[in-house]
């Protein structure tokens, strides 16, 4: 043992070095327990997969060489572990001497292609502490080699098939109800595992990261079946109308790739079969208008999934007649003048609109015009409170009806004057919006200067009412009520 050396080296010296050499042998016979080794990477029993060349694989970040590692220490109150009696060995005599990291407790040390060459080999690290306690950790691992790329087969939607894009709706990531490209995959075995990349119209796969297919919306579906492969087809990016590849990209954990593969490339035709959008129509006396747009597939990623309008099919029929002259259409709206003359009664106004692929969109808003009837029902006036009766302010209820056919829009009450002295207590004019034909509003006026410190002033008064509506082409009438 290593401290018996040193005690025949210190019988030389003398009696005092002799004791204290006895000493040391006796602290060194007190400990007899070999230091204990952990964490060695890889484990026993694990397999290292090599393409048959240079790299090496063993774990996701692992390089070659790959790294062999070692935890190891001594017990607590022993001599502790000896730095430098540590050893990594491969298949017994194959000594690794790259070891960039050996301290007391941890080793790392390189192992090139040329050490972990196919097969089975033993891994046996060596530790002794300074008492000369040695421990042999012995592994084993296996060295396979993987040269077969990934396939993939069971393509949906199949290669040449079409694709619409109101398929392509969907409420956000990982909508399983979304169209979706999905794929069986396998890797003949000796395995070292795959990764699996979905990219649509790359020119060099996979050279274009905008062609791959946001990888948050592929998933392994379902969980129990680890090889079936499903991405959201509206996720693509460079996706548009017309002829669209795909590819199903895979490449093994140590390099192997159908990347050059043509087998591996998908044609599809994208068509958008989604009618313009028609929003906003009004009308008034001068103009008719509508906005359109012609959408693109909610949450889809790419902006080349629509048409787009064709503003020379734009128009607008009123009751069935198109407006000929005067209208002015974009890609986003129109608006023509309003026909001339048109008779109290009901309209409809009907905007009709095309894309560029041939999609029609119609939408219809009816209204009517013709002068409102507007009458104001018998006051009733009444004293609010006995504060009221005391300040003099007198409150008149009344009802405004509508008795006609026509609709009557943005409808105010104002108290247009007051006679005796008799004036308005708030507001003179009372906003009522809209109140359809055969409807009526109700509400108050209040009056001041009827009542002088208790005693009645005024024997009598009298006040004078307007009414304005618009009717629902928007024409302004106004009314002595």
């Amino acid at each position: 043992m290593r401290n018996t050396r040193m005690l025949k080296y210190f019988l030389i010296g003398g009696a005092l070095l002799i004791f204290l050499s006895l000493a040391a042998t006796a602290s060194a016979i007190a400990d007899t327990t070999a230091p204990v080794v952990t964490n060695v990477v890889p484990v026993n029993g694990s397999t290292i997969y090599t393409n048959g060349g240079s790299t090496i694989y063993y774990q996701p970040g692992n390089t070659t060489p790959m790294v062999i590692k070692a935890d190891y220490s001594d017990e607590a109150g022993g001599s502790g572990v000896d730095a430098t009696s540590i050893m990594v060995h491969l298949d017994g005599m194959n000594m690794l001497s790259d070891c960039p990291v050996q301290t007391a407790s941890h080793v790392e040390c390189n192992a090139t292609a040329a050490d972990l060459f196919p097969g089975t080999h033993d891994l046996d690290i060596y530790v002794y502490d300074l008492a000369g306690n040695g421990t042999i950790n012995h592994t084993t691992l296996t060295v396979s080699v993987d040269n077969q790329a990934p396939t993939y087969s069971n393509l949906t939607p199949a290669a040449g098939s079409t694709i619409y894009t109101s398929q392509l709706n969907s409420t956000g990531i990982n909508d399983m109800s979304a169209l979706r490209f999905d794929y069986d995959i396998a890797d003949a075995a000796p395995s070292s595992g795959y990764s699996p990349m979905s990219h649509v119209n790359d020119t060099s796969p996979p050279s274009v990261p905008g062609g791959m297919i946001s990888n948050s919306s592929c998933v392994k579906t379902p969980t129990t079946n680890p090889t079936h492969y499903s991405c959201q087809a509206n996720r693509a990016s460079l996706l548009h109308l017309g002829t669209n590849t795909f590819s199903a990209l895979l490449k093994d954990k140590v390099g192997n790739s159908n990347y050059s593969d043509p087998s591996s490339v998908s044609t599809y035709t994208v068509v958008d079969d989604v009618a313009p959008a028609i929003s906003g129509i009004t009308a008034n006396p001068a103009t008719i208008a509508a906005s359109y747009a012609d959408p693109l597939p909610t949450g889809a990623l790419s902006t080349n999934l629509a048409s787009g309008i064709n503003s020379g099919t734009a128009m607008v029929h009123v009751d069935g007649a198109m407006i000929m002259t005067g209208c002015i259409a974009t890609s986003t709206g129109i608006s023509c003048p309003t026909p001339a003359g048109l008779a109290s009664g009901s309209h409809v106004i009907e905007v009709m609109v095309t894309d560029n692929t041939g999609n029609n969109a119609r939408a219809t808003l009816s209204f009517t015009t013709g002068r409102p009837a507007l009458s104001l029902g018998a006051p009733a006036p009444r004293w609010g409170s006995y504060a009221d009766y005391t300040a003099g302010i007198l409150t008149v209820d009344w009802t405004l009806r509508n008795t006609g056919s026509t609709n009557a829009r943005s409808t105010t009450l104002t108290c247009a004057g007051n006679s005796n002295g008799v004036i308005m207590n708030g507001p003179a004019t009372a906003i009522l919006g809209d109140i359809a034909a055969g409807g009526s509003a109700s509400g108050t006026l209040r009056y001041e200067g009827i009542v002088n410190g208790g005693y009645v002033v005024v024997g009598s008064w009298h006040t004078t009412n307007t009414s304005t509506a618009l009717d629902d082409l928007g024409n302004l009438y106004t009314y002595p009520v």
